[in-house]
């Protein structure tokens, strides 16, 4: 197990960075061949790495690290002045998607419940790749940098709170009117609304001596130890109250941003991220690609690839631009808000645990969602250099 496991590391590793050399010659964001590094070694084609639990595990880490450090590298008081054009994007982000491919998926058949539910799955945004691409870029930390993360983090609470409500009228008994109303709104709702209350309490008056007290303790590394504690916390946090790890993680970098031993954190973090655990989980992405859902799925796949590309790319544009962004930094936005990736994928997941997504229509969506995972990047280049003089 455990030299299967060095095996798929040491061929992960090597692989990542000799596709991000690769693509750094020919002039497209190093994210896409990690992602295409996944597909290389994984099932889809050669076989020499699988899926297994424990890559699952350093993936898992590895986003959440990468979301960390998007939120130690973020401007709170930007993200605090691009709220409404976040809000915006995310609600045409999700409108877009949840009508356009339920309908296509209705077109093929499919019963219109589990049709919304595709609608739902394609509606999340994943942020990690669009930051990674925003951070190759240098554009992390602009108006539409912040506005796209904030857009994502907003798309991600919605989204779950929508996969709950769905999950919950598909299992509740719809007699018990009174604990539909209390008891299920408070599961939705009342957890959440704690979580960020006690993020905020946190932030005010526990976190800065905490620092300070930290900052007396002579060991090797504590202020980076102590930031990831924090991270991991968070994350655990956020996982318990129904929402997805990485927003917690996020919102713990984006208070930590603030404190003088940010970039201390950030350096050593990012070493250790970026040497392991972050390169894992682009390649795990990949690692789902199935070419078998091709064969039976092949108009499906093209049909929900291209109407997941354009319903964010527009929604995330027309959001953007009813809330005076300029085109290009409208355009920008749209592109980062295309990705998919882990968050989509788990609600997949869900939708085959919950009986609504059968084997081969499961390996088709995936093979979607990646397919829009692997555009993302692409598009935001382009949008960027559109934007860029000559």
């Amino acid at each position: 197990m455990l030299m299967e496991l060095l095996v798929s590391l040491i061929l992960i590793i090597i692989g990542t960075k000799l596709a991000g050399h690769l693509c750094q010659k020919i002039g497209i964001p190093a994210v896409i061949g990690e992602l295409l590094t996944g597909v290389l070694l994984g099932p889809a084609l050669l076989g020499l790495v699988l899926h297994t639990e424990a890559i699952s595990l350093f993936a898992e880490i590895g986003v959440i690290l990468l979301m960390f450090l998007a939120g130690l590298e973020s401007d709170l008081d930007k993200l605090k002045k691009y709220l409404k054009p976040s809000v915006m994007v995310a609600l045409f982000g999700i409108l877009l998607p949840m009508i356009f491919l339920s309908g296509a998926a209705h077109l093929f058949d499919i019963p219109w419940k589990e049709a919304l539910f595709l609608g739902v799955i394609f509606s999340a945004t994943s942020v990690s790749i669009s930051v990674q691409v925003l951070k190759e870029y240098n554009r992390l930390d602009t108006a539409e940098g912040s506005v796209t993360l904030g857009a994502a983090v907003v798309d991600d609470i919605a989204v779950v709170l929508i996969v709950s409500l769905f999950s919950a009228f598909l299992g509740g008994d719809s007699s018990s009117t009174s604990t539909m109303n209390v008891g299920f709104l408070w599961d939705l709702l009342g957890s959440k609304i704690i979580f960020f209350l006690g993020l905020f309490l946190f932030a005010k008056f526990i976190l800065n001596p905490l620092l300070a007290l930290v900052k007396k303790i002579v060991a090797v590394q504590v202020e980076t130890a102590f930031g990831l504690v924090l991270c991991f916390i968070f994350a655990v946090l956020s996982e318990k109250v129904g929402m997805s790890d990485v927003i917690g993680a996020f919102f713990i970098g984006l208070l930590l941003s603030r404190h003088e031993s940010k970039h201390r954190i950030e350096h050593n973090v990012s070493v250790i991220s970026y040497s392991l655990f972050i390169p894992v989980f682009f390649v795990s992405i990949g690692l789902d690609i199935e070419l078998s859902a091709f064969k039976e799925y092949t108009l499906l796949i093209i049909v929900f690839t291209i109407l997941a590309t354009l319903t964010k790319l527009i929604g995330g544009y027309i959001g953007s631009r009813l809330t005076h962004l300029d085109k290009n930094q409208s355009l920008i936005v749209g592109a980062g808000m295309v990705s998919r990736g882990e968050m989509a994928l788990i609600i997949v997941k869900m939708g085959e645990t919950l009986g609504l997504i059968n084997e081969g229509l499961y390996s088709a969506i995936v093979v979607a969602i990646i397919l829009t995972t692997l555009f993302s990047p692409l598009l935001i280049k382009y949008a960027i250099e559109k934007g860029t003089p000559a």
